[in-house]
């Protein structure tokens, strides 16, 4: 599976603009948005659980989302661009989940095309 092509499967799901407003902060360094963690939710719920490599991208794309989130809100901004997140950092992250133990098959299948 190409990145490109994974990533243009996600992103199709998710909105362009997310309010990240309602964000605190939670914990030493942690954030809490509540309106992407509801929108990731809603996502999830509507996944096949058999299409794997579609999870795979939907919580990279959550986890990028959130991190991207947490710089944005610590300049005051208050909207997150989904489509401005910067492409490297998602497929790194996509990289590193499926470096978890379990996924050594999807790992040997996946292509790194940017």
């Amino acid at each position: 599976m190409e990145f490109s092509d994974l990533y243009k499967k996600g992103i199709e799901f998710w909105p362009i603009a997310i309010n990240i407003g309602d964000g605190y902060p939670t914990g030493k360094a942690g954030y809490l948005f509540p309106e992407l963690t509801a929108i990731h939710d809603k996502i999830e719920d509507n996944i096949h659980i058999d299409d794997i490599w579609l999870q795979i991208i939907d919580w990279s794309l959550f986890q990028a989302f959130h991190a991207e989130s947490k710089k944005l809100i610590k300049n005051d901004e208050k909207t997150l661009n989904t489509r401005q997140v910067e492409l490297n950092e998602i497929q790194w992250r996509v990289l590193e989940n499926l470096k978890g133990e379990g996924w050594e098959s999807l790992l040997a299948e996946y292509i790194n095309d940017l």
